[in-house]
């Protein structure tokens, strides 16, 4: 896998990540917001954990426009109209790639991340990590990413900034430098820094 590929995995779990966050958000503050009377609220919220729109074959939750047109009066949530603005900008993609009826858009898009050629892996990263970042801007969090303690230099530029990321499973993370943006699957950099371990102060 090149580091591409590497690094469009990573950023399909961080939006993932992301995406999740700003439901739950979105979802409490329509619960602070009618009192707990949630019934006429919870269809508001576009879902990433429990079924798709239309648009990608399922049939669980209602369109983008339909979510932010449920809040009334007043304007949208921000984290609710951020979600929705994400996922109409994920659907038009990963409805063109396979996947079961129901599968939310950043699982399609990951699961057919190893078969893109290195060009549309580099674009997919790219595209993923924008929609990430401007998620986690309107939460207010960083990236999903800790920095390594001790003084383990870049295998590439030398630096001592590598980074872990922290979304999605074990298996799929990679450590980062954040000078450089050089990649690496996890296993095989924490192997090779023997003692490197997340830093529990970033």
């Amino acid at each position: 896998m090149t580091p591409h590929h590497l690094h469009a995995t990573a950023a399909a779990w961080s939006l993932a990540d992301a995406l999740a966050r700003l439901e739950t958000a979105a979802r409490a503050a329509i619960a602070d917001a009618v009192d707990g009377d949630r019934g006429a609220y919870d269809i508001g919220i576009p879902s990433q954990q429990f079924g798709r729109r239309t648009s990608l074959g399922g049939h669980g939750d209602p369109t983008a426009d339909r979510a932010l047109g449920a809040w009334a009066p007043g304007r949208p949530d921000p984290r609710a109209a951020a979600l929705g603005d994400i996922l109409r900008t994920l659907d038009p993609v990963a409805g063109t790639l396979p996947g079961a009826p129901g599968m939310d858009p950043v699982t399609r898009i990951r699961r057919a991340i190893p078969t893109m050629s290195a060009h549309a892996a580099q674009r997919t990263a790219e595209a993923l990590s924008v929609l990430d970042q401007s998620a986690r801007r309107v939460l207010g969090i960083g990236a999903a990413r800790v920095a390594l303690s001790g003084p383990h230099p870049c295998p590439d530029c030398r630096q001592r900034r590598l980074e872990v990321t922290t979304a999605g499973p074990e298996t799929d993370r990679a450590v980062v430098c954040a000078a450089c943006n050089g990649i690496w699957p996890r296993a095989a950099v924490l192997g090779a820094v023997a003692g490197a371990v997340p830093s529990p102060s970033n």
